[in-house]
């Protein structure tokens, strides 16, 4: 209960923000209704971000995420930082975002330690998976079906540092993130009886994937694609990030290729909602779709996603699975993910064949 109170003490006299977006940090004595004596009476502003995002606030979140850190793992593919992970079980397992999992991973513990994982579970609805390692006697997270977030309650999203890497505030109650239709970026014969291609957009979720005028796509994630019409209806299934599967007849010869579908027609100039939408950190590719997930205002980037998300009680009531805006966040419920653990453990949710 101190820890709690001195954190919201702290943080609710640090974010007196003014709608200009700087924060008043005094005018006179008087106004911070302490005793007059001979301090500088000079407004002094500064801006809010550095409040709500310094480094003087996560330290005052610092108790709050101790007993979660050493439990947190970074997740790299090909070398880079794509996502972080909490371990749920001690030898071994792993939950993460599972969209952004490219190619071999490896998972940086808390000791230092880099280890080959693999995926041996993974749910495309609310974007996580498993991953096991071969290790024993881990730290691992509690999660909880009873742990529940509170619009308005401060939130801490852990990373393996002793500070949080951000802290917001719960602003929307768990709901349904609505589906977004992804986009393959490609012109189809409108005449042909097949789904014939006679134009791949530069920089499309198409070209990334190499694919090219005259070829014809067959399937999509297994499912036949016999028409233009087939073709479109079975890419606007997927969200925008998702990682299909396609085969594709050239010249005479069927291959099989990948493609990540985007959120974007590319070459089309976004809004000025969308382009103030996406100012700071990069938003992650897919963002849209989860049967639940609650809204907080935590400022984190994309690769951060897939780590756990703590109450002023260090309790874990959720994991980070996308950042979709500027002041938006979504994660996935502490009770949605205790209700998956065994069946991505299991094996009854299984990774889709590459």
């Amino acid at each position: 209960m101190q820890r709690k109170i001195q954190a919201c003490t702290l943080v609710g006299i640090l974010l007196l923000c003014c709608e200009s977006g700087e924060t008043l940090l005094a005018q006179s004595s008087d106004e911070l209704g302490v005793a007059a004596h001979n301090y500088p009476t000079e407004r002094i502003t500064v801006p809010s971000w550095r409040f709500a995002h310094g480094p003087h606030v996560r330290a005052a979140f610092q108790e709050v995420v101790a007993g979660v850190r050493k439990a947190i793992v970074e997740i790299k593919c090909e070398g880079r930082q794509v996502a972080l992970g909490g371990i749920v079980g001690p030898d071994g397992w792993i939950l993460t975002k599972g969209s952004a999992l490219v190619g071999p991973i490896t998972c940086r513990l808390h000791d230092g330690r880099e280890l080959d994982a693999r995926v041996v579970g993974a749910s495309r609805e609310f974007d996580v998976a498993m991953l096991k390692v071969d290790a024993k006697q881990l730290p691992t997270l509690a999660i909880s079906d009873s742990v529940v977030p509170v619009v308005g309650s401060w939130l801490a999203s852990a990373g393996m540092d002793s500070y949080p890497i951000a802290v917001g505030i719960v602003s929307v109650e768990p709901r349904e993130i609505p589906h977004q239709a992804g986009i393959l970026g490609i012109q189809l014969d409108a005449v042909a009886n097949r789904a014939l291609i006679v134009r791949v957009f530069p920089g499309s979720a198409a070209s990334k994937a190499g694919l090219l005028v005259n070829d014809t796509i067959l399937e999509i994630d297994r499912v036949p694609t016999p028409s233009r019409e087939a073709l479109i209806q079975r890419v606007q299934e997927f969200n925008p990030g998702d990682r299909v599967s396609l085969k594709i007849q050239r010249d005479g010869e069927q291959l099989d290729v990948e493609a990540v579908l985007m959120g974007r027609f590319p070459g089309l100039q976004p809004s000025r909602n969308e382009f103030q939408n996406r100012l700071g950190s990069g938003l992650s590719e897919r963002r849209f779709g989860f049967p639940s997930a609650f809204q907080h205002d935590t400022v984190i980037n994309a690769t951060d996603c897939g780590g756990p998300v703590v109450n002023l009680d260090g309790e874990v009531v959720g994991f980070n699975i996308a950042r979709s805006g500027r002041t938006e966040t979504y994660a996935i419920t502490a009770a949605s993910i205790s209700k998956l653990l065994y069946e991505l453990m299991s094996g009854n949710l299984k990774p889709e064949p590459e």
